[in-house]
């Protein structure tokens, strides 16, 4: 994907700010280190940037969820326990984890033996939870939930720490840039009602332009005005808040951050 370092800087200042880091913050990095998340959502690179923490976990098994090849899918696995001692060991206050993890550890938490008192804030980044699901993680958790959805050419999308229950239990929260610019379209290209579902479309001043000399690429990826094509659907709330219902359908699954 071809992002520039100034791409990734104003990305991670962004995040940093928008979730409140500082130097006392300590990040765990359960997902893989070179994902949107874990790197710069805000991530290690965030956290480092403001002097905190960041701590990484030291194998696929301490991941709540992960499997054999490193996916954390919550589909069976390695038991929690690594990953629940290093959050009470490190004190850690920020993590992300995806969905599948998100689920497995409402499952584990109720019979854990872990001070998880350190944790202020949990990113759920992907596909969003069901409610309930997300009601019973925040409360074991005791903590504050963010889901967090991401496209690998940049768009970040994400409630704030101020945002009332019902928009962290029901969407994914609203672009990270004030500058960042999303559509949602139909199958012809045209702005769909709020509240329906359609394609997301999104350009801004960390999402990618254009793959080097691609022409051909760049006209099936790219709208004439710049919007890079998602490749998933969303509907949008009367408050600007997007809701990402999945992958667009012919897309080849969707092509948004997991």
């Amino acid at each position: 994907m071809p992002r520039t370092h100034n791409d990734y800087a104003y990305q991670v200042r962004a995040a940093a700010e928008l979730v409140g880091l500082a130097g006392h913050d300590v990040y765990l990095a359960a997902l893989s280190a070179e994902s949107t998340f874990a790197f710069g959502g805000p991530g290690i690179v965030g956290t480092l940037s403001v002097g905190g923490t960041a701590v990484l976990a030291d194998s696929v098994h301490d991941v709540p969820g992960a499997d054999d090849d490193g996916h954390a899918d919550g589909l069976g696995g390695q038991e929690s326990a690594a990953w629940l001692s290093a959050v009470g060991r490190e004190r850690v206050t920020i993590t992300s984890l995806t969905p599948g993890c998100a689920r497995r550890l409402v499952d584990v938490l109720p019979a854990a033996q872990a001070d998880l008192s350190s944790l202020r804030l949990v990113q759920i980044c992907g596909e969003a939870l069901p409610r309930e699901t997300a009601e019973r993680l925040s409360a074991r958790l005791g903590c504050r939930l963010q889901p967090v959805f991401g496209l690998p050419e940049g768009l970040l999308v994400m409630t704030r720490p101020e945002d009332p229950d019902e928009t962290v239990l029901a969407t994914h929260g609203r672009p990270l840039s004030p500058d960042d610019e999303i559509r949602i379209v139909d199958a012809d290209g045209q702005d769909v009602p709020e509240g329906e579902p359609g394609e997301l479309l999104a350009r801004g001043p960390y999402t990618v332009r254009g793959h080097y000399r691609e022409p051909d690429r760049n006209a099936l990826a790219f709208t004439p005005e710049g919007y890079v094509r998602s490749g998933v659907l969303a509907r949008r709330d009367p408050a600007g808040n997007v809701v990402v219902t999945g992958p667009l359908e012919g897309a080849g699954g969707g092509r948004h951050d997991r």
